[in-house]
């Protein structure tokens, strides 16, 4: 696997862990939510499915995150924040 992936699916298992916990940021049926989100964001990377950001691209994790996060500081919104950064600085093509 391309350690480009690889690294990538490591940010969203992170954010995954986040947004399980009950210190993450969001509340359980928000958690589940994000989880299904990210579950399907790694399905597409896994299967060569996701499209480059072309470095102006986001995902829209963050802004949904931000709307429903107990705080600006939550591990959840710091987590998907790192996913974003991600796809636009090194997923590009």
């Amino acid at each position: 696997m391309d350690p480009r992936n690889t690294e990538f699916l490591g940010l969203i298992d992170r954010a995954v862990a986040a947004a399980g916990k009950p210190s993450g940021g969001l509340n359980a049926g928000q958690g589940q939510q994000l989880v299904a989100v990210l579950q399907s964001l790694k399905g597409k990377i896994q299967s060569g499915q996701l499209e480059p950001s072309g470095g102006v691209l986001t995902l829209g994790l963050t802004r949904q995150v931000a709307d429903t996060a107990d705080s600006l500081t939550a591990p959840v919104l710091q987590a998907v924040g790192d996913i974003e950064r991600f796809y636009q600085e090194r997923y590009k093509e």
